[in-house]
């Protein structure tokens, strides 16, 4: 089975890095076990790209999302061989795309 790259774009870094801060505030422990639980997601995406639902539909791309442990989703796109990881939001914020 073919693994796609994925790239994690400069704003989601960001997010991540955030989301980090936010949970590290309360417990270091947590914040690296949901590190952990995103990168899984991100292997996950690697394997099989489509399995996140198609959140717009652009005419260039199809911009979906994947849900991680129900408070959290990747915004991503797939273009060729590649995993573009747009956002990482928590489920109270919403982009429109």
């Amino acid at each position: 089975m073919h693994k796609f790259e994925i790239i994690i774009t400069p704003s989601a870094e960001e997010d991540l890095q955030n989301i980090f801060d936010f949970i590290a505030k309360d417990n270091i422990s947590k914040a690296l076990e949901m590190i952990d639980v995103f990168e899984k997601k991100f292997d996950t995406l690697a394997m099989f790209p489509k399995s996140g639902f198609i959140k717009s539909k652009l005419i260039i791309r199809d911009v979906r999302c994947a849900v991680v442990a129900e408070h959290y989703q990747i915004i991503y796109f797939i273009k060729d061989n590649v995993i573009y990881i747009q956002r990482v939001l928590t489920g109270y914020q919403d982009i429109i795309f």
